[in-house]
């Protein structure tokens, strides 16, 4: 059986990430109002987060960060932040069934401007184990999710179901081996893994 892997950011003290500058908006607000585009409406600052005993810290000092331009950038809405490198590696590994496309969107530093690429799902994926999955008590809420192996055998990416729109573009992406092993073959930054149980 294959292994599946969770796939989040670096973990650091310290590192560049791509931050939306506009109050009050809310992820899951944003996503219904993408309906229909392949571009976002607005573009992302990079800017340098860190990390102290007390609190964090937000500047522009991106001095101190041996690389700034991550392939799998960090950014102030949890969504999946590509660079055109990841974004292949990605496309090249889909199976048809995983059922995504792209927005692209705009990161400034600077006098520099980098595209970056936004996985997007459009719809559901059946992934999980629902007799060994972990839900809040009376609601569809997961805590922990187990995944079945006949259910995600031919997706190389997915994200878990979630409430209102944030299955549609989620932090939350699972890859299997096949896909990590190629991510990991090119050297890509700004990724981490985690093994996840798939039965």
């Amino acid at each position: 059986m294959s292994k599946y892997f969770f796939l989040s950011w670096k973990n650091s003290t310290q590192t560049a990430s791509a931050i939306y500058e506009i109050e009050h908006q809310i992820a899951h607000e944003l996503i219904p109002e993408l309906e229909g585009k392949e571009s976002l409406p607005f573009n992302f600052k990079l800017k340098r987060i860190r990390e102290t005993k007390d609190d964090i810290i937000i500047d522009d000092n991106l001095d101190e960060l041996q690389e700034i331009w991550l392939d799998y950038l960090p950014n102030s809405l949890a969504w999946p932040l590509m660079s055109q490198k990841l974004k292949l590696v990605v496309q090249e590994n889909l199976t048809e069934n995983e059922g995504v496309d792209w927005l692209d969107c705009k990161v400034n530093y600077g006098n520099e401007e980098r595209i970056y690429y936004i996985l997007r799902f459009n719809k559901i994926l059946d992934v999980l184990d629902m007799t060994e999955t972990s839900f809040v008590r009376g609601t569809d809420h997961i805590i922990r999710p187990v995944f079945s192996y006949s259910k995600v055998r031919n997706l190389n990416i997915f994200s878990k179901p979630a409430y209102q729109y944030l299955w549609r573009i989620t932090s939350g992406l699972y890859v299997s081996e096949k896909l990590k092993k190629e991510i990991q073959k090119m050297k890509l930054t700004g990724l981490d893994f985690s093994k996840v149980r798939v039965i």
